[in-house]
């Protein structure tokens, strides 16, 4: 049988970034943990890593805590009612610290656990808080895996992709040092926000811009490039130049710079997609091509040259295994009697209708081709003496069997001759086939319809 020539080639970066979800969610999982017991055994540096810096807030370490669990449990078919409801407990969370924001109300307090602790930072002057910038981003985690639970999964691609630029401006602002850029979240919850976004992209890779991103194929390869060059090479300037700036001009550059990145981050995922899609329709094409080069117009079989090059790749691989390969030699007997008596257009109809049979008669790894005019080929890979003996007679009696309108009905059964021969790679693949011819000239000569083998 023709296999279908696979172009494509293999999308290791799609696999390698799906496999990151769980490790990313356990190192999100285990961060939020770890605040959690610093505020329950009294230690700061846990919550706070960096002195007198913002402190990752316990709603904001439960939080944490959430999207690690869903992150973990999105590749368990039967854990996935539990990411959804961790995602809604997340948006709920969220939601009530913004409009703690918006109506100045304080309904997240009540939600927050440690909160005496929380109070006396606040007291001392230190920064202990769910703050607007880690609402939205856990806001849009959440969205964002719920999303994904309902299979809407270019919108939580998306939601994903915008969530991340959160965290990534925090993480800017802490390399530069701009408070206004990061405020209340510190920089544990930005990193594990970024490992959280990266983490929820990594879910949907095998659609959309990410896909496109990660294609092994040119668009890809360039896509990646820009990607890296349009975000390395602005930060690094924006930094060199900000330690030149006076403080003045440090905060509008450092938004510039964050804009400009993620301006280029955009426009190269969208370009990506664009050329993902034209790059398709090229491999399909060179697909079609290929397959138009190896198999036979009027059947779908393999032609004399596909049998060539599988015959050479099967004899090959046998000189290492040391098992068999059998050539089988077919030919329709009297077919130019169908042709003579009810035209070309009938004779092509028997060709299809035998080729069929054929094709369906044998392995998935063994190949059926067609040589030309009448003639077939077989080729049976790890086979012995006993095996091809049946399947020869069970394709010799299919074909008798069959029923082709036209002609069967009204001039009996069509009949064919098989000729085998055996390789078991002492020989070149042309010996074979004329062994196996000479099994089919014998078939031939001793009265047609029946199998014959060469003789060693």
């Amino acid at each position: 049988m023709l296999p279908v020539i696979e172009n494509d080639k293999p999308w290791v970066l799609v696999g390698f970034y799906q496999s990151l979800v769980k490790p990313l969610g356990a190192v999100g999982l285990i961060l939020g943990m770890i605040s959690i017991f610093g505020y329950l055994f009294g230690i700061e540096a846990l919550y706070r890593p960096m002195a007198n810096g913002p402190a990752t807030n316990p709603l904001t370490a439960i939080c944490m805590i959430f999207i690690g669990l869903g992150l973990l449990s999105t590749l368990n078919k039967k854990n996935q009612k539990l990411q959804y409801l961790l995602g809604i407990v997340v948006i709920v969370i969220t939601v009530a610290n913004i409009s703690d924001f918006i109506f100045n109300s304080n309904v997240s307090t009540l939600l927050t656990p440690f909160y005496s602790q929380v109070l006396l930072d606040q007291e001392l002057g230190k920064t202990n808080g769910l703050g607007i910038n880690s609402a939205l981003m856990f806001l849009g985690l959440g969205f964002s895996l719920t999303l994904y639970h309902f299979k809407k999964l270019i919108a939580a691609q998306l939601i994903a992709f915008i969530t991340l630029a959160i965290p990534m401006i925090s993480i800017t602002g802490y390399a530069y040092g701009l408070d206004e850029f990061y405020g209340k979240m510190s920089l544990l919850t930005a990193s594990t926000g970024v490992a959280f976004s990266i983490a929820t992209l990594a879910l949907t890779a095998n659609i959309g811009a990410v896909k496109a991103i990660l294609s092994p194929y040119i668009g890809g390869r360039i896509a990646r490039l820009q990607t890296i060059c349009g975000y390395a090479i602005p930060s690094i300037l924006g930094y060199l130049l900000v330690k030149s700036l006076n403080s003045a001009g440090i905060d509008s550059f450092g938004l510039y710079v964050v804009t400009i990145c993620w301006f280029i981050i955009l426009m190269v995922s969208i370009s990506a997609i664009f050329q993902e899609r034209v790059d398709i329709e090229r491999r399909k094409g060179e697909q079609l091509l290929s397959i138009a080069a190896m198999s036979d117009n009027l059947t779908g079989l393999a032609n004399r040259r596909k049998f060539l090059d599988f015959g050479q790749e099967a004899i090959e691989r046998i000189k290492r295994t040391h098992k068999q390969v059998w050539i089988l030699m077919i030919d329709i007997d009297y077919f130019k009697r169908i042709n003579d008596t009810a035209g070309h257009a009938m004779g092509d109809k028997v060709l299809v209708a035998v080729s069929q049979t054929l094709k369906e008669s044998i392995r998935i790894v063994d190949l059926v081709s067609r040589m030309g005019g009448e003639e077939f080929s077989i080729i049976l890979i790890d086979a012995d003496i006993k095996g091809v003996e049946l399947v020869a007679e069970k394709i010799r009696s299919n074909v008798g069997n069959m029923q082709v309108e036209g002609w069967t009905n009204l001039h009996g059964a069509i009949n064919i001759s098989i000729g085998c021969g055996l390789n078991d790679g002492s020989q070149t693949l042309d010996e074979t086939l004329k062994d196996a011819d000479g099994a089919l000239y014998q078939a031939k000569n001793s009265g047609r319809n029946q199998v014959c083998f060469a003789r060693k």
